[in-house]
């Protein structure tokens, strides 16, 4: 609607549209941008800034920068605001540039003020910058306000996008990505009305929590963009599993991916003792209510460099042992392999469980294995191993209410 309203406006150089999403993914944003043919510049607030709780905003600015409607609807914005004169007012030219933050300085504010807001505004600050190893500082930046006060929502939101952020990169390290929800979930417990929170959330947790399909729309806008004889902006963190996956509505099963073998029921193949994928599991929610679903989501990535993925053989495969009271209602028990003979990408594997509303509130192990074919190295021999894993599932009537 936006956009249909506002286009004569910006051809005629009468209107300048500047766009800002709540997204953990820049790229993301720019891929939908292209899509959509918007001809006026996105900013990506992962950190909800903003500290908005709702979106859309639309906020009407005039010549002078002055706000003069701070949340105008489209059947008002050529009445009450295009159509208007606005007195003009002298602004120095140096008024609305924004300088690069001194973290030296910040940092010793910090230690000098010992708040939780000044080590907020630090880890902000880290980052949005540049800085070498900046998710690590940044996280660190947030304990310290976290430890300050367990009450500060925004930081600890904050130091769950710096997790996920950190999760995705080279640089991960063990616990990263449940960490995240765990932070994500806190926050959203401190602030039950927080809309944004919720949705960061519900990104990568279960169907029957999820108010619509988050990134149905990436395949449909490759393909119209291609078709337009363009290239598509790459995605390096492509959208997988649950963020692909629609809403799922309640009692119903999706029995045909919930179908199981367990294929190594006696655990006679050989096991990864060389340690060459390193596997981790992912709850959202982290902790969840009897009588609601939970999403695991299994990530492989290869620990040694020179390890490749053997494509030629079987698929990636996952089994887990479920405990009473709790049943599938979606699962990929394996991960296609690729054409290529072999490959080194990261794998996820996304399991949805349905939790009996007469579950105990307590903590219920949930043992299961993968299954791989993997080489040291390329043209190397190739062997099928098995690596074990334990889930623990933590069941709790006080767990937060993702809708």
């Amino acid at each position: 609607m936006w956009q249909k309203l506002v286009a004569p406006f910006i051809q005629a150089n009468n209107l300048t549209v500047i766009g800002v999403v709540q997204e953990q993914h820049p790229e993301r944003a720019m891929l939908y941008r292209q899509w959509r043919q918007l001809d006026w510049p996105i900013f990506v607030d992962s950190l909800n800034t903003l500290n908005v709780s709702v979106v859309p905003i639309p906020i009407a600015i005039d010549e002078s920068g002055v706000v003069q409607h701070a949340s105008i609807m489209p059947d008002k914005f050529v009445a009450d605001f295009l159509n208007q004169n606005y007195p003009r007012i002298n602004i120095s030219k140096d008024y609305n540039i924004a300088n690069q933050p001194a973290l030296a300085q910040l940092r010793s504010l910090s230690q000098q003020q010992g708040t939780a807001s000044a080590w907020r505004n630090l880890g902000d600050a880290i980052f949005l910058s540049d800085s070498k190893d900046k998710d690590t500082q940044t996280i660190n930046a947030y304990r310290r306000a976290i430890t300050l006060n367990p009450m500060d929502g925004r930081a600890f939101f904050r130091s769950g996008v710096a997790l996920r952020r950190r999760f995705e990169s080279p640089q991960h390290q063990p616990g990263d990505g449940q960490n995240a929800v765990i932070r994500w979930v806190r926050a959203l417990a401190i602030n039950p009305n927080q809309y944004i929170w919720r949705r960061r959330i519900q990104q990568y947790g279960p169907r029957l929590d999820k108010p619509y399909n988050f990134y149905y729309w990436v395949e449909q806008a490759r393909t119209e963009i291609v078709k337009r004889g363009d290239t598509p902006i790459e995605l390096p963190i492509e959208p997988t599993g649950s963020e692909l996956a629609g809403p799922l509505k309640a009692n119903k099963k999706d029995n045909k991916s919930a179908l199981r073998i367990n294929v190594d029921r006696s655990g006679q193949i050989a096991r990864d003792n060389l340690h060459l994928v390193d596997m981790e599991a992912i709850l959202t929610p982290a902790m969840a209510r009897p009588g609601s679903h939970l999403r695991v989501q299994i990530n492989f990535r290869l620990a040694d460099k020179k390890a490749v993925w053997n494509n030629e053989a079987e698929d990636l495969y996952v089994w887990f042992t479920l405990p009473n009271g709790v049943s599938v209602s979606e699962a990929q028990w394996t991960y296609s392999n690729p054409q290529m003979p072999e490959s080194s990408e990261q794998r996820t594997v996304d399991i949805e469980l349905a939790l009996s509303s007469k579950m105990k509130e307590a903590v219920f192990m949930m043992p299961g294995y993968a299954l791989y074919y993997v080489c040291e190295k390329t043209g190397d021999q190739c062997q099928y191993l098995r690596q074990d894993i334990t889930v623990p599932l933590n069941i709790s009537s006080s767990a937060v209410k993702l809708r």
